[in-house]
C-alpha cells in the first residue's frame, strides 16, 4: 500500500477551511446540475425560503454534524441567510456609494436632495424562522431523482493519477454493508429483520453495496436494499453502471460464475480469492504458481437471479499468492495477459483494503451507521445525500492533492469533517447533547426560540 502523502496537503485545507465550513461547502455544491429542474408540482407557485437548492444545500450541510436533527439544519440554514443579508448588504451599500460620487460629480439639479437608503430585497428583510415545520415539509417535497443527481454531479469525471488506474484499468473494488433504521412501521414493512421466516424484535436493516474508485476514495454507485437481498444479486445489477476498461477488487463472496460471467460480457476485469474449491480444467502453466484455467458452468445455477448468465465456459488465471502475514492463498483473475506478472496481479489484489476503510468513514465520520429519517422514501433521501456529501469532500481533498494517491491508512477525512462537540445518540438514533432525567424547563424570558436564535448567532460569529 502507498504511503498517505495527501494528508498533508488536506490538512491545509481543513486548517483554512473548518472554520467556514458553510461556505465551502455552498461554493462547491453543484448548484448548476439542479437549477435546471423543475420547481415543486403545485398548482400555485409562491416564494419560499426552502426552495430545493435550498433544501438540498441545508440536507448535506447537515450530513457533514453530529447534530443531525431538524433543529441543527434549521440553525444552519438561518447561518446561511445571515450570510448572504450580509453580502448583499455590502453590494448594495458599494453600489449607493458609487451612485452618490457619480451625482456629486454631474451638475447639481433644482429640488430635493436625493435619499441614498439602503434596501434590501423584500425576502432578505426580515430573519426567517427557526420553525422547523418548513424544512420538514420542504424535504418531502425534494424528488428521490433530484438527490440521485446531486450524487451523480459530486462525483470526479475521468478522474486519473498513478493509483486510480493500472495497466490503463480503472481500478475500482466492492463490498456490502448493513445500516440501523428507525422502528416504524412503514419501514419495519420494507427493512424487517427475519430469522428463519419469522421477524425479529429488532431494528430494521438495510443492506448498502458501494462500489469505490481508488485513486479518489470516491463512491461510484451503491444500492440500498431489505438485508434479506442477496448481495450478490445487488452487485449483479451494479455491474451495468461500470465504465468499459475497468477492473474490479472483490472478496471471495463474489467469485460466482453469474458474476465473473457479467464481467466478461461488460468488458470489466476481476480479481477475487478463490477460498472455496472449484473444478477446473488447465490449459497452460506460465510458471510455478501461474496457471491459466478453464471454469465451465455450474451444475448448480444461482437462485438469486431470476434469469441467470448463458450456459458456457471461460479462461482465468490462477495465481498462487502469500499474504504479508506468511498465508498461503489463491487468486483467480480474467487478466490473460502474459505481460502483466503474478507479482503485480498480487500487488494490486492487497489494495481491495481500500474498500473497508472507505465503508468505516461513510458509516462511522459520515455518521450515517444510523439513518434517522422514519419513511422509506427518506431514508433512501438522507442516505443518497449523504453519500454525495461525502463524494464532495472527497473532491476537494482530490483537488488539493492533483497527482498524490489515495490511501485510507489516515483519516484525513476525520480531519476535514466539522466537529463541534461530543454528542450522544440513543439505539433509535435520536441524538442528545447530554443525558437528562426529564425536560428541561422554560420560563418567560427564556423561551426556546430566544434559545435556539441565540445559538444560531453565536456559530455565525465562530463562522466568520
Amino acid at each position: 500500500m502507498k504511503l498517505n502523502r495527501s494528508l498533508a496537503i488536506s490538512n491545509k485545507v481543513h486548517e483554512c477551511k473548518t472554520g467556514n465550513i458553510i461556505g465551502l461547502m455552498e461554493k462547491h455544491f453543484p448548484i448548476e446540475v439542479l437549477n435546471n429542474q423543475p420547481v415543486y408540482t403545485e398548482k400555485k407557485r409562491r416564494s419560499r425560503v426552502f426552495t430545493v437548492n435550498n433544501t438540498l444545500l441545508t440536507m448535506s450541510l447537515t450530513a457533514t454534524q453530529k447534530d443531525k436533527s431538524l433543529k441543527n439544519s434549521v440553525i444552519l440554514y438561518y447561518m446561511i441567510h445571515q450570510n448572504h443579508k450580509k453580502q448583499i448588504q455590502m453590494e448594495v451599500e458599494q453600489e449607493m456609494q458609487k451612485q452618490k460620487e457619480m451625482d456629486q460629480k454631474a451638475e447639481r439639479k433644482a429640488g430635493r436632495p436625493k435619499e441614498y437608503n439602503v434596501r434590501l430585497p423584500k425576502h432578505l428583510e426580515k430573519d426567517i424562522s427557526l420553525n422547523t415545520a418548513a424544512y420538514s415539509k420542504a424535504r418531502g417535497r425534494v424528488q428521490i431523482g433530484l438527490t440521485q443527481k446531486l450524487f451523480d454531479a459530486s462525483r470526479i469525471q475521468q478522474a486519473k493519477n498513478p493509483y486510480t488506474h493500472w495497466h490503463g484499468y480503472r481500478v475500482f473494488s466492492g463490498d456490502g454493508t448493513y445500516v440501523q433504521m428507525q422502528d416504524t412501521e412503514s419501514i419495519r414493512k420494507e427493512y424487517e429483520v427475519k430469522h428463519k421466516g419469522v421477524a425479529s424484535e429488532g431494528y430494521p436493516q438495510g443492506l448498502l453495496e458501494v462500489i469505490i474508485e481508488r485513486g479518489t476514495g470516491q463512491l461510484f454507485c451503491f444500492k440500498l436494499a431489505n438485508r434479506h437481498i442477496s448481495e450478490l444479486a445487488l452487485f449483479y445489477d451494479m455491474i451495468d453502471d461500470l465504465p468499459p476498461k475497468s477492473i474490479l477488487l472483490l472478496d471471495d463472496l463474489y467469485n460466482c460464475y453469474e458474476i465473473i460471467s457479467k464481467c466478461k460480457r461488460k468488458g470489466v476485469e476481476m480479481v477475487v480469492p478463490a477460498k472455496r474449491e472449484r473444478s477446473y480444467e488447465l490449459i497452460e502453466v506460465l510458471e510455478k504458481g501461474d496457471e491459466i484455467i478453464r471454469i465451465k458452468t455450474p451444475k448448480n445455477r444461482s437462485k438469486w437471479l431470476k434469469e441467470n448468465e448463458k450456459a458456457g465456459s471461460f479462461l482465468l488465471r490462477r495465481i498462487e499468492c502469500k499474504s504479508p502475514e506468511g498465508k498461503y492463498y489463491v487468486l483467480h483473475t480474467t487478466i490473460l495477459d502474459k505481460e502483466i506478472t503474478r507479482e503485480e496481479i498480487h500487488i494490486l489484489y492487497l489494495t481491495r483494503w481500500d474498500v473497508e476503510i472507505g465503508i468505516r468513514e461513510i458509516k462511522t465520520i459520515m455518521d450515517i451507521n444510523i439513518l434517522r429519517s422514519k419513511t422509506p422514501e427518506m431514508a433512501l433521501k438522507e442516505l443518497t445525500v449523504s453519500l454525495a456529501t461525502y463524494n464532495l469532500i472527497r473532491k476537494i481533498i482530490y483537488a488539493s492533492i492533483k497527482d498524490l494517491p489515495f490511501s485510507p491508512e489516515e483519516d484525513f477525512i476525520f480531519k476535514f469533517y466539522s466537529i463541534n462537540k461530543s454528542i450522544l445518540v440513543d439505539k433509535k438514533g435520536r441524538v442528545y447533547s447530554r443525558w437528562s432525567t426529564g425536560r428541561r424547563g422554560t420560563n418567560e424570558t427564556n423561551s426556546r426560540a430566544d434559545f435556539t436564535k441565540a445559538r444560531a448567532r453565536q456559530k455565525l460569529q465562530q463562522t466568520n
